[in-house]
Parts: C-alpha cells; sequence; structure tokens
C-alpha cells in the first residue's frame, strides 16, 4: 500500500508520509449494465492528527503513447455524495459513488471507459477564526488519483506488437478493453514484453484501441 501511494501522490507544498492516508479502492472496475454495480463507495481514511480536506473530481482518462495521462473534466457520468469531504484526525469519511451513464456508453456499450477519480488535498484551520476582509485562499497540497473503469462484462483485451527495434517496443490494443502488461503473454525473440521493457512500466495498461511506446530496459 505504502508503495502504491508513493507513486500516486503529486506533493506540491507539504510532506505528509505516505502512511497518514489511506484510499480503497486505488483501482475500481464495475459493470456498467449491473444495478448492483453502480453504486460503489471510497473509504478514505486520516492516520494524522491533522483535519484534512478533500475536493473530488472525475475526469475521463485517455493515455497518450508515451503512457501519459490526458484528462478530461467529467461531470456527467458520476454522482459523487459528498463532493467535499474534510476529515478529523484518526478518523475516515466515505465517498459514495452512482454510476449515471453518458452519451459514449449510449453510443458504444461493450467498449470500456477509463476514469480517474482526483482528490485534491486544499489546507483547512478550523483553531482560527477569519479575520474581517480576509479573503479564503485554497491552495492544493497535494492529489490522490485512483483509477476507475465501467467495464462492460464481454470487454476483452486484443494486444499485439506492432513493432520493435533495439530501444522500443511498440503494442497496439485492439480489443474493448485495457489490457495489464504484466498479465500479457506476448513473447519476442522468446522472451516475455515484461522482461524486454523497463521495470517501471511492467505494471501499466494499454486503453482499448489505442498504442503505447515502450522503451526497453539497459542491458
Amino acid at each position: 500500500m505504502c508503495k502504491i501511494l508513493s507513486v500516486l501522490l503529486v506533493i506540491f507544498s507539504t510532506v505528509l508520509n505516505a502512511e497518514a492516508l489511506t484510499v480503497v479502492p486505488f483501482v475500481h472496475s464495475f459493470d456498467p449494465e449491473d444495478k448492483n454495480e453502480k453504486t460503489f463507495q471510497y473509504y478514505v481514511e486520516n492516520k494524522t492528527d491533522d483535519f484534512l480536506a478533500f475536493e473530488i473530481s472525475v475526469f475521463r482518462r485517455k493515455l497518450d503513447k508515451n503512457g501519459k495521462d490526458i484528462l478530461e473534466k467529467d461531470t456527467e457520468s458520476f454522482l459523487l455524495r459528498p463532493s467535499q469531504i474534510i476529515i478529523p484526525p484518526r478518523s475516515y469519511r466515505n465517498v459514495k459513488v452512482k454510476w449515471k451513464g453518458n452519451e459514449e456508453f449510449k453510443k458504444n456499450p461493450n467498449k470500456e471507459q477509463a476514469f480517474r477519480v482526483v482528490m485534491s488535498q486544499f489546507p483547512v484551520n478550523l483553531n482560527k477564526k477569519k479575520e474581517k476582509n480576509q479573503q479564503a485562499a485554497i491552495q492544493v497540497v497535494y492529489e490522490i488519483k485512483a483509477s476507475l473503469y465501467a467495464t462492460p462484462k464481454t470487454a476483452k483485451p486484443d494486444l499485439k506488437v506492432v513493432s520493435e527495434n533495439a530501444k522500443a517496443i511498440v503494442l497496439r490494443n485492439d480489443g474493448n478493453k485495457r489490457a495489464e502488461l504484466r498479465r500479457s503473454n506476448l513473447v519476442i525473440h522468446d522472451k516475455k514484453i515484461t522482461d524486454l521493457i523497463k521495470p517501471d512500466d511492467v505494471d501499466t495498461v494499454i486503453m482499448a484501441n489505442s498504442i503505447r511506446i515502450y522503451e526497453k530496459k539497459v542491458k
């Protein structure tokens, strides 16, 4: 858990121990047509002695060919309750998420959609009264980015090798579900893909109908 947190926390102005916060789940998939899966919760636990406050938003997620997130704010697909939380010290809060659907799902009901649930921290001071004419300033301290997928039961990945040279491997996912590289059985020159690329990229995904370029690890 600590290792995952250290990757997902983007720190700007205040450094918190990775063990200070627990967010579950970090990766979640649900069937958008199953009424029992359309509603779920995030569990956010504050293990510090301070109040922590977060604003919660959902973004549509794509990856460019180098694996960089391309995020677009989404206010259509989900209902969040609450969308802002203040967590007292040594306490927790639950955030309820309900799938509402969207136009893309109506057009392509068999294709998986990828999202980011972004929890952006902002400072709170509950011990001091705001002075007259003092303006409230909200400064993002850090963000937690959880992966969320609307995954139809029939969706499947279809991963293929497009090209390969001494420095890189290009993969294409022709399926309608993300391909998890670690679970891939692709082999080049009698070696698994995961043995050829940089170790930091082994746990990455290739989104449906997209291409990814992976650098080979140095021998």
